[in-house]
């Protein structure tokens, strides 16, 4: 059957994940490769480092961990290195209940009345900022070196005085940036920002704490979530955020059975990602700190790091991420429409699994209200996803494909869902992503939704096609071979690519070649046969010359100034011409030529075995053993030549004319530079005298010593 006509929705890069709702995935992988895959979780196993009431951590650009302990010390510990380095610390540092590190060490001044800068590796004060009509009540990292505090005002009324809060945003230089006011609460406790949605998190202290999400400009809440409800009689006493939009809340959970410490792991929506356990004697947590796959926590006994784990621990849970498309139209062409398949690439370990479905309608009302959900800015995208997915009547049914032990960490592989049988014109995809204890994190790295300007079904007979609204076995069947068929399709899509240098794989290189008839050998490296094939062209037009033997060398010997020199004697020389009075002769330097050895006279000067006699019609000519003769000088060096000299020779010989005889010699290169500064001259110092078979005479010496050599050995008091 003919293959049909096909278009799709593509979503593979980071720009085209943002059109898509997403929940519950790495904004870093998001953006690094554009793969979609659930937040790595931490090992429960820690690294411990005793402090007696440490407080403060912070983990630096350097990827330094720091903080402080009751007695005023400072830690510090590389990333590498067992045991921290420890010193007296400031006033303000060793009183301070929060550390950030930016390119220098921030805190809260000892008033709550200002911010003080420290430079990380002297420890010194470098700058004060005096907020005089305000108290400091969090700091958090703002970026580009600067901080962010969240701060408290009273504005005195005849009434009452009431407070106001506000975010102050101060560069390293202790300029304050314009001031953002937040309402909406009472009290405030601790705050955090979110590099990558722009958004502020404070933590407040009313009866039901609450985590609320503020926009960058301030104002009234986005939304908010009550602490309880993450988890039930949980108390937090410490609160941070990192590059990657994560939310940490450390404390306990006290319930009738007893108090256990955890930390929990929030995404940038609220959603719990993760949950750290702690030991009952790291309470209560002073603070927590996280960048990258690291996560330190300090309590009363010292500081605990924690890092990625290689799978999914048992205290994670299962791991589920979801992605939903924004609405896709499938238009009318032709008199055809419809929907032919969802394809997924994804990364399955085994213990993973991908859920994909979808939902249909023609219905405006319908489309209306479904992009009303996705495009309201007022919730979250969890939320959202949640609404979208709990609209009755509009969803099928689930297609779900599980890992499998034979599929290696880091295969892909397609997957597929059919859609032969929607002829809506409008489809929202979901796809999710689930992890289960144990195993190892999966991956999206792409979602295709594929539509047809024209089906499979147009190519059979009449007689077997029905009504698009009436399937009947047949139409399922060759809609199954459409689904199916996806890895096929690919093949031939891409079939050209495997014609193209650039984009073909190693394997075809070496048939292309072949097929193109251009010199060749399989032992070329990858770089030189890719191109030997974009000068294909040019190689063929110009067989036979000088100009396309230039362009084989500098195809196989790229650089600048070139390693090769190619010299045709008799083109670039001539042969010598003796002048008379009406002609000047040749110029210099030029090609003499004359008898041969065995062109002699029988005499008393014949030698014999250096006489023959000429053949009939042969024309007795002296220059004919010196015409055709072509050197080239390749510089290399003694490793390169063993590499290229068992294939350059044949490669060079299929380029010159059948008549023309070829000279390859080896240099160095200095010998193909020129004596003339504007030219390829270098000035280089004198190299390092070696023995080996690249070494130069002539350029190095073996340095003076003492010792020297005598025709009875070294010069020493004994002779033997």
């Amino acid at each position: 059957m003919r293959k049909a006509n096909l278009h799709s929705y593509r979503f593979a890069t980071a720009a085209q994940w943002t059109s898509c709702l997403v929940s519950q995935a790495d904004e870093q992988s998001l953006h690094d490769d554009g793969t979609v895959r659930p937040f790595a979780p931490y090992d429960p196993a820690n690294a411990f480092y005793p402090a007696v009431g440490a407080h403060a951590p912070a983990i630096t650009t350097f990827r330094e961990m720091v903080w402080c302990d009751a007695r005023g010390f400072f830690y510090r510990l590389l990333a590498a290195d067992e045991i921290p380095d420890k010193s007296l610390a400031p006033f303000s540092i060793a009183r301070a209940s929060r550390l950030i590190a930016t390119r220098d060490l921030w805190v809260v001044g000892p008033r709550r009345r200002s911010l003080e800068r420290y430079d990380a590796q002297t420890l010194s004060r470098v700058l004060t900022v005096e907020l005089p009509d305000l108290v400091v009540l969090d700091i958090a990292n703002g970026g580009s070196n600067s901080v962010l505090a969240l701060v408290k005002g009273i504005n005195k009324t005849k009434e009452r005085n009431e407070r106001t809060w506000a975010i102050v945003r101060s560069d390293s230089a202790g300029h304050i940036l314009p001031t953002v006011s937040l309402t909406g609460f009472s009290r405030a406790k601790r705050f955090g920002f979110l590099p990558r949605s722009q958004r502020f998190v404070v933590l407040t202290e009313e009866p039901h704490p609450r985590l609320c999400w503020f926009d960058i400009n301030g104002g009234k809440p986005i939304f908010s979530q009550v602490v309880g409800a993450l988890r039930p009689c949980f108390v937090t006493t410490a609160l941070s955020c990192d590059s990657r939009d994560r939310i940490f809340l450390a404390g306990a959970e006290y319930t009738a059975a007893g108090s256990g410490a955890l930390v929990l792991v929030l995404d940038g929506d609220g959603n719990v990602i993760d949950n750290v356990p702690l030991a009952a004697e790291d309470t209560p947590v002073t603070g927590v700190a996280a960048n990258g796959d690291t996560t330190i926590v300090t309590g009363p006994r010292g500081l605990l790091r924690f890092s990625v784990a290689s799978s999914v621990p048992k205290s994670a849970g299962d791991l589920r991420t979801t992605v939903i498309t924004p609405m896709l139209f499938s238009p009318d062409r032709n008199g055809f429409r419809g929907w032919t398949r969802i394809e997924v690439t994804a990364t399955l370990p085994e213990g993973t699994s991908l859920e994909v479905s979808f939902a249909a309608s023609d219905d405006d009302d319908t489309r209306a209200r479904l992009n009303n959900f996705a495009a309201d800015q007022s919730l979250s995208a969890t939320r959202r996803i949640q609404m979208l997915l709990e609209v009755p009547d509009i969803w099928r049914s689930k297609t779900v494909f599980y890992g499998s032990a034979q599929q290696t960490t880091n295969a892909e592989v397609p997957l597929s869902a059919p859609l032969f049988d929607v002829s809506a014109h409008y489809l929202w995809g979901a796809v999710t992503l689930i992890a289960s204890p144990g195993a190892t994190l999966p991956k999206i790295s792409q979602v295709r939704v594929v539509y047809p300007e024209r089906s499979l079904m147009e190519d059979l007979p009449a007689i077997y096609r029905r009504s698009e609204t009436s399937p009947d076995f047949l139409r399922y069947l060759v809609g199954v071979l459409e689904a199916t068929t996806q890895e096929l399709d690919d093949r031939i899509d891409t079939m050209s690519e495997c014609l193209d240098p650039k984009t073909a794989p190693d394997s075809w290189l070496n048939f292309v070649a072949r097929w193109l008839g251009v010199p060749w050998d399989d032992a070329l490296s990858s770089d030189q046969k890719k191109s030997l094939l974009e000068h294909a062209a040019d190689l063929a037009r110009t067989r036979g010359t000088r100009s396309g033997l230039e362009t084989l060398l500098q195809s196989l010997l790229p650089g600048t100034p070139p390693r090769f020199r190619v010299t045709d004697l008799t083109a670039d020389f001539g042969f010598a011409i003796v002048g008379d009075a009406s002609s000047p002769g040749s110029a210099l330097p030029a090609m003499l030529g004359g008898a041969t050895r065995w062109n002699s006279e029988l005499n008393a000067h014949a030698v014999l075995g250096y006489t023959r006699l000429p053949c009939p019609g042969q024309l007795e000519d002296g220059a004919w053993q010196l015409s055709g003769r072509i050197r080239i000088e390749v510089a290399a060096t003694a490793n390169e030549r063993k590499q290229w000299e068992p294939w350059l020779r044949a490669l060079v010989t299929e380029m010159v004319p059948v008549t023309a005889r070829v000279q390859l010699r080896w240099v160095s290169a200095a010998a193909l530079r020129s004596t003339e500064l504007g030219g390829t001259l270098a000035l280089e110092p004198q190299p390092i005298a070696h023995l080996g078979t690249d070494a130069i005479t002539g350029h190095t010496r073996l340095p003076e010593g003492r010792i020297r050599l005598s025709t009875c050995g070294p010069e020493i008091n004994i002779r033997f």
